[in-house]
């Protein structure tokens, strides 16, 4: 079986989409079949890099290798992300349902794989989902039961949907060696304790939650005079519109008392090991990027997740895990209370998340249902 990956989204400068690039080779790695898989890409290069066991063609513009992906494809898959929501707008969906219907006209199989949804808040979204991709979509593998369920709302067929898992739970932890060593360049001093901060600014989340960035702000000025802890601003979104990652660590620096004692790493393409081995580094994270969590519980390391959206929710009930946030909760004497918990009761926490790891990462690998119903 040949299968083509029309959904353009990796290598757009996300390294959470990069970790599911990852999750589906290892995946893919499983079946004794033959697989063979092409796979569109906003960054030949950085995708190439981290993921090597594909082929790659661009997401857009000229490209022969994307005529000899469709020609010789046998089914057409969407591999991770969250292609089923709409607080963006039409897009990811004006972008999905053409190549679904496109692959049906051609009279080729099309699954979704580990992917997540959302709630969607427009009635042409729900048609779409419904009446579009219900019908011609062999099969959908989700990350939770919620993601299910929504799909059934939706009008999917139960039937044609498996719980399974994302697919970076599949990834390995890595060492601190990376991040230690990177630190002791940037920092001049690698055995500080810190906490990784991840945030956006995009509109959605600053009109739930205007005040956002000055309580993060007032929040890492208490755990740097409380206890000596460094923050750390990391970016899993490198593109630098006003709305991502690193205008996000800019306002919250600008609002903070202590600003001498934080370091903004560079906004550079990690790759998913990098950015682990960076968090595993810290402390503590505070983030509201999905995959940013799931980075911070692949390495044992304590998260409080502001639920900027359905997954980032999802993924705590999913894990049990009871630090996180919705965006008109947050409130400094909160997260202040959060961080000592988890101080008081590490070993316990960090004990049971990696059992709930464990339990994610069998999961993940049930995402092969999919394949098996596009071999059908």
């Amino acid at each position: 079986m040949n299968l083509n990956v029309p959904f353009g989204f990796y290598g757009w400068g996300n390294i959470g989409d990069e970790s599911t690039l990852q999750g589906f080779a290892r995946l893919i790695s499983r079946c004794q079949n033959g697989l063979r898989v092409w796979i569109a890409s906003r960054n030949l290069s950085h995708t190439a890099r981290v993921e090597p066991s594909f082929n790659y063609y661009k997401a857009t513009g000229r490209d022969l290798r994307r005529l000899w992906a469709r020609y010789c494809s046998t089914a057409h898959v969407v591999a991770g992300g969250t292609p089923i929501m709409d607080v963006l707008g039409k897009w990811p969906l004006s972008e999905v349902a053409p190549l679904v219907v496109a692959a049906s006209d051609k009279h080729k199989p099309f699954a979704f794989i580990g992917c997540g949804t959302e709630t969607l808040h427009r009635d042409e979204s729900r048609h779409v989902v419904g009446d579009v991709l219900a019908p011609r979509v062999r099969h959908w593998t989700v990350r939770s039961e919620r993601d299910k369920q929504r799909l059934t709302d939706y009008g999917v067929s139960p039937e044609r949907i498996t719980v399974a898992a994302d697919l970076a739970w599949t990834l390995d932890a890595v060492t601190k060696d990376f991040g230690q060593e990177y630190l002791a360049r940037l920092d001049g001093n690698p055995n500080r304790r810190y906490v990784g901060i991840n945030l956006t600014s995009e509109r959605f989340v600053l009109a739930q939650e205007p005040e956002l960035f000055s309580k993060v702000a007032r929040f890492s000025d208490s755990l740097i005079q409380k206890h000596d802890m460094r923050v750390l601003f990391l970016a899993n979104e490198i593109r630098e519109d006003e709305t991502f990652d690193k205008a996000a660590s800019r306002r919250v620096l600008s609002c903070m008392k202590y600003p001498d004692h934080a370091l903004m790493v560079p906004n550079r393409y990690w790759s998913p090991q990098e950015m682990m081995s960076l968090i595993a580094c810290c402390d503590l994270t505070l983030s509201m990027r999905y995959h940013f969590c799931v980075f911070s519980a692949l390495q044992g390391v304590p998260f409080i997740a502001l639920k900027r959206s359905d997954k980032v929710e999802d993924l705590c009930w999913d894990l049990g895990w009871p630090h996180g946030l919705s965006l008109n909760c947050v409130d400094t004497a909160e997260l202040a209370t959060m961080f000592s918990d988890i101080e008081e009761k590490r070993a316990s926490y960090m004990a049971a998340l990696q059992t709930r790891v464990q339990r994610m990462r069998d999961r993940a690998f049930e995402n092969n249902v999919a394949l098996e119903y596009l071999g059908k």
